[in-house]
């Protein structure tokens, strides 16, 4: 079927996506990677919101990851440090207003092995 002015109309998820539409899909992979999605999760969000092929989706996981990779490379160990235990402080809040106190003890014992708190065991 033909478009206005005499074009074809592209297919959903086929060539011809634009720089940003790929930065945008790569920008809600990250975000449900980061969430804990798991890569059939993702490739299926994929395919519903973005109308993307299996082998597509397949592509913008594997360049999230990548980019997370050179992310991770380049961060200073203090900084990394000062992000785990602000993720595992946050843990800890909502373990403790939840009740689930194996849950916080376990972002405790977390912490304490990032800032070398730990004592040794004998």
């Amino acid at each position: 079927m033909a478009a206005a002015g005499g074009k074809r109309a592209k297919p959903p998820g086929r060539a011809g996506q634009s720089a940003l539409d790929i930065a945008e899909q790569l920008h809600s992979v990250r975000h449900m990677l980061n969430n804990g999605r798991s890569s059939y999760e993702i490739r299926q969000a994929l395919a519903l919101q973005y109308g993307l092929p299996e082998r597509t989706a397949e592509r913008r996981l594997k360049e999230a990851r990548e980019q997370q990779v050179r992310e991770l490379e380049q961060l200073d160990r203090k900084e990394l440090a000062a992000q785990l235990i602000g993720a595992a402080a946050d843990i800890l809040k909502e373990a403790k207003q939840t009740k689930q106190l194996s849950n916080a003890l376990g972002a405790l014992g977390f912490i304490s092995r990032l800032t070398g708190l730990e004592m040794p065991r004998n």
